[in-house]
């Protein structure tokens, strides 16, 4: 067996055995060729043998007369006598009678795939049987299996559908009119391997062609953390088991990305050329995304350029930060925290209450507290939302707990954030009494949001400020 690989051209001509050429723009598919595998077994021509039973009655109907009879392969070719057309053979057989003494010279055609064929004899008082097998200009070769899409070609020139037989009963197909002499068949199907056979073709000789066409694919081989999701090309191939080995199997040849993407780590990437039957190794531990350091902003030099505020209702002015009408969340820039506390002073404009997020994943996804006064919706009770892949309902809280103090607009509250876990613990202290009141302990069962950022929104029609804004990891 040979193989002979196919590549792409970049603009440089490659000197291989096989170049594919192009744009740099449009990825190439490669295929390897393979050349004269399987088995091949040879019928040569052979004379045949034409059936002399049920011939029929063999006597002629006048005295002085007889039969002459002729056999026919194949069984409809035409008959002329002595120069003029008799039309053609019934089912592999003419019969018509002569005197006696008779010349007939018998023409025997079948179109021009078959030699002709004639005789001569002399009309006997017995019947004259007279056998007309004619050659096959041409040869035959049979393939298995028959795959759909396949195309054929003979000598690199695209082989006609009419000269090709399916047989999707016994999934194979048989190439006919294959002049005698040496050739060269391609077999191609697309995402298969490209198989190419040569033949020594004989006049009415029928060769069979077995062989199993592989897919041009290869298999990656992927060690890595547990419950990693590996893509190729964008697609989802899966996640690692516990020991983190997964395979990959049937993956196209050619250049591929393959990326892992874990929750808490940073994604890794790289390219990888995918060869015919070597599988590619990726062994990479994931890196845990690092834990941001001290946050804190005082705003008393207005500055947005290290947040990443909403599209509206952000305003800094008077050394606080102003939120009204921000249904989007707004967050530092590049913060990512676990475990962490978090201090910010908050001061009531109206008495519609205000919300905060923590471990804000990304604009879609985070734990949401709204803080409701008195005119907010829920007044005086202190709610946790669930925003995930941007699905939010005010109306649908997962936690809310009562506030035991008075939520007034303008007045100023301390407040306390500790995430541990999937524990979240806040507090509330009014400046007015400089007691602290628990707000309760949120605890996530299914832990969907293990580290982020911090942030601000509005739910309804809060309107609030902050100041002192302060986090540490813990």
């Amino acid at each position: 067996m040979t193989i002979v690989w196919k590549t792409r051209c970049f603009g440089l001509i490659l000197a291989l055995l096989v170049i594919t050429c192009l744009a740099p723009s449009v990825p190439a598919q490669i295929r390897p060729v393979i050349i004269d595998s399987g088995t091949v077994n040879v019928a040569p021509s052979a004379t045949k043998k034409l059936n002399r039973q049920n011939i029929g009655p063999t006597r002629a109907t006048k005295a002085a007369y007889s039969v002459l009879i002729v056999l026919t392969d194949p069984k409809d070719a035409d008959i002329a006598i002595n120069g003029e057309p008799e039309g053609k053979a019934t089912d592999g057989k003419f019969k018509k009678e002569f005197p006696i003494g008779k010349k007939c010279v018998i023409e025997v055609s079948a179109g021009p795939d078959y030699e002709a064929f004639k005789k001569t004899v002399q009309i006997k008082p017995a019947p004259e049987i007279v056998e007309a097998a004619m050659t096959y200009k041409y040869g035959s070769v049979k393939v298995f299996p028959a795959l759909d899409k396949v195309k054929l070609s003979l000598d690199g020139s695209e082989i006609p559908a009419a000269n090709v037989d399916v047989d999707k009963a016994n999934q194979s197909l048989t190439i006919n009119r294959i002049p005698p002499g040496q050739h060269q068949i391609t077999y191609d199907v697309p995402e298969y391997v490209l198989y190419k056979r040569s033949f020594q073709i004989e006049a009415g000789s029928e060769e069979t062609w077995n062989f199993i066409p592989q897919k041009a694919v290869s298999d990656l081989s992927v060690t890595t953390n547990p419950d990693t999701t590996v893509y190729i090309d964008g697609v989802d191939k899966g996640k690692t088991p516990a020991d983190g080995v997964l395979k990959v199997p049937d993956i196209k040849l050619g250049q591929h990305q393959i990326k892992l993407v874990k929750d808490g780590f940073e994604e890794y990437a790289e390219n990888d050329n995918f060869e015919f039957q070597k599988i590619v190794p990726l062994a990479k531990k994931l890196v845990p995304i690092p834990t941001s350091a001290e946050f804190s902003d005082d705003f008393d030099v207005p500055n947005l350029s290290k947040w990443q505020p909403p599209p509206a209702g952000w305003t800094m002015k008077s050394g606080r930060l102003f939120i009204e009408n921000a249904p989007a969340i707004g967050y530092p820039k590049k913060i990512v925290y676990r475990d962490f506390e978090m201090n910010f002073d908050l001061r009531l404009v109206n008495s519609g209450g205000a919300a905060w997020a923590v471990r804000i994943k990304d604009p879609n996804n985070y734990y949401l507290f709204y803080l409701s006064g008195a005119n907010g919706l829920f007044p005086n009770r202190f709610v946790t939302y669930i925003v995930k892949d941007g699905k939010f309902d005010p109306n649908s809280p997962v936690s809310p707990v009562p506030v035991l103090v008075p939520l007034k607009a303008g007045d100023e509250y301390s407040i306390n954030i500790k995430a541990k876990d999937n524990v979240i613990e806040q507090s509330v202290t009014p400046t007015t009494t400089g007691m602290a009141v628990n707000l309760g302990a949120f605890k996530d069962p299914d832990n969907l949001f293990q580290y982020g950022d911090v942030g601000f929104r509005t739910v309804a029609k809060e309107n609030f400020s902050v100041d002192d804004l302060y986090v540490q990891p813990r």
